[in-house]
């Protein structure tokens, strides 16, 4: 499906459609090690879902591949800013941040020596920042791993190349002041899009008419382009993302020294691998042949990561195919007395929520679990969850297990569900229910009166009674946040999945601007922090 809008509304602003809401499932932890070793790797390998790892577990790195020089903070650098003494001498924009250093925190994080992340390819080919680091390693988020600030610092300045570049805090780190007006560290990446690089904090007349007397056209300390009212359109659709661009992860790679990724895929191969199933009427084992002669459904949905961070690189929206839960279970002879809880099994151990852990079955079934046996119209590939996997539409990450092994149906004193889970995680800011990503990274390159296309998607978790969050509409803004062009999104979209949205702007004037987006829930909550992005506009 496709509309397209391009309406002005009273006051100047554009209205316009949206895409497909939301989320669905498919990864656990964020992208990590956010930038242990400072300097760039290698760009993104190309390859799909069949493609085989990054890295291999256990090989050391090549560190010519892995490593370039890190930026010499003594050396002024506007960076994607506009070349003026500002961002040069007094916030040297273009030495700050883990962008300075590292062309992607992804591919850094896969050319880390012997350790392997469980992420195996982003989705979008984008590339990561540390916001899909710190999600799961600022305070760490059950099983997502270890605190990263002390080994990060530690590493950087147990660094020469850090040390011989002149390195220092505030490479990495910006001063601000909290409501009490204490002086507070933030990353540089948490103010660099906003009104506090950009000019004053406060978005008021008073601010921007001061900095116009004083020189500053833009309006902004940083030259900036601020745009009230762009010269844009939208087309909003919930087109599937191409294989290619997939996201994916493995779960714990290597259990006890084993790969038991090759283990599983080896039994594929040579027709050994059995679903093995309790506590139903027709317990046993299961070939995939026998998955596939049960009843099946084709859907698409929205993968995310549970704990991804705004405007992250980890996910897509998916064709799959496979049997519904309730489907399976009736084919395997129901459930036995009593049972309210199922336990998937992945090959590496992994469970639901938590490994070892058991989830309540009604909410599964409530919420359209499938077991998915194709992608794309193929197989599962391992690195695709396969050759089975659960998928639960709607939720952002842990309820789906992929690499299945076993499905346990059992009965369990007050079973945890998915929706305890994320509102526990919720209310301590460890993960996001509602997002918006841009596809490109910062640096877009556009023409003054030549169009210039972009593209993004928002999702919302929409599971229970209590997540409910589909996306109504997207904001655009090129004013940091003070004018939004607003997208909707129709209500006969898909809640599974994603609303992708296409944004064509043709630039009326040269400069830098930051384009920001958030989603607003049919309920009018709004995301929690916009996603932003840098282009820069030439004559």
């Amino acid at each position: 499906m496709k509309r397209v809008f391009s309406r002005k509304t009273e006051g100047g602003g554009v209205r316009f459609g949206r895409k497909h809401a939301l989320v669905a499932a498919v990864c656990l932890t964020a992208l990590v090690l956010c930038l242990a070793a400072c300097a760039p790797t290698a760009a993104p390998q190309e390859g799909g879902a069949g493609s085989t790892p990054v890295a291999e577990t256990g090989e050391e790195a090549d560190e010519s591949q892995s490593f370039s020089t890190a930026a010499d903070f003594t050396e002024h650098s506007t960076g994607l800013y506009p070349d003026i003494q500002r961002n040069a001498e007094f916030q040297n924009s273009g030495n700050r941040g883990c962008a300075a250093c590292h062309d992607d925190l992804f591919t850094l994080d896969k050319n880390n020596g012997s350790f392997v992340h469980i992420t195996n390819q982003v989705g979008m080919k984008k590339g990561t920042y540390n916001g899909d680091c710190v999600v799961c390693h600022f305070s760490k988020a059950g099983t997502a791993g270890n605190i990263m600030s002390e080994n990060i610092h530690v590493r950087h300045y147990g660094s020469t190349e850090f040390v011989n570049a002149n390195g220092n805090c505030w490479s990495c780190h910006v001063t601000d002041t909290d409501d009490d007006g204490n002086i507070v560290m933030k990353l540089f990446e948490d103010i660099q899009y906003d009104a506090r690089y950009g000019g004053y904090p406060n978005e008021d007349e008073v601010d921007i008419d001061w900095l116009s007397r004083h020189g500053w056209d833009e309006g902004t300390f940083s030259g900036v382009v601020r745009l009230a009212e762009p010269n844009v359109s939208f087309e909003v659709d919930q087109n599937a993302s191409a294989e290619e661009a997939e996201f994916n992860i493995l779960n714990f790679e290597r259990i006890d020294g084993n790969d038991t990724y090759d283990a599983l895929e080896k039994s594929v191969a040579d027709g050994s691998y059995r679903l093995k199933v309790t506590g139903v009427g027709k317990s046993g084992e299961y070939t995939i042949d026998d998955l596939k002669a049960m009843p099946q459904t084709e859907f698409t949905a929205a993968q995310m990561c549970l704990v991804a961070g705004y405007n992250t690189a980890m996910l897509d929206n998916m064709p799959m195919k496979g049997v519904r839960l309730a489907d399976f279970i009736e084919a395997v002879g129901g459930v036995d007395a009593g049972v309210n809880t199922i336990t998937p099994v992945a090959c590496d151990g992994w469970t639901a929520i938590f490994p070892g852990g058991s989830t309540d079955l009604q909410a599964y079934l409530d919420n359209d679990a499938v077991i998915v046996l194709e992608a794309y119209g193929h197989d599962l590939s391992i690195y695709q969850g396969g050759p089975v996997k659960i998928f639960v539409p709607g939720t952002g990450g842990t309820a789906t297990v992929r690499n299945l092994v076993g499905l346990d149906f059992s009965q369990t004193d007050n079973p945890p569900s998915y929706s305890d889970v994320a509102a526990g995680l919720l209310e301590v800011n460890k993960t996001i229910n509602l997002d918006t990503s841009w596809f490109d990274n910062d640096g877009v390159q556009g023409k003054v009166g030549e169009p210039l296309v972009m593209e993004g998607a928002a999702w919302g978790w929409t599971f229970g009674d209590d997540f409910k969050y589909e996306v109504d509409k997207i904001l655009i803004s090129f004013d940091y946040g003070k004018n939004w062009v607003e997208v909707d999104s129709p209500d006969e979209f898909d809640p599974y999945q994603w609303t992708h949205f296409t944004m064509t702007w043709t630039p009326e004037k040269a400069g830098t601007y930051v384009v920001k987006a958030k989603a607003v829930s049919k309920d009018g909550v709004e995301q929690g922090k916009d996603a932003n992005i840098i282009v820069q506009v030439s004559e």
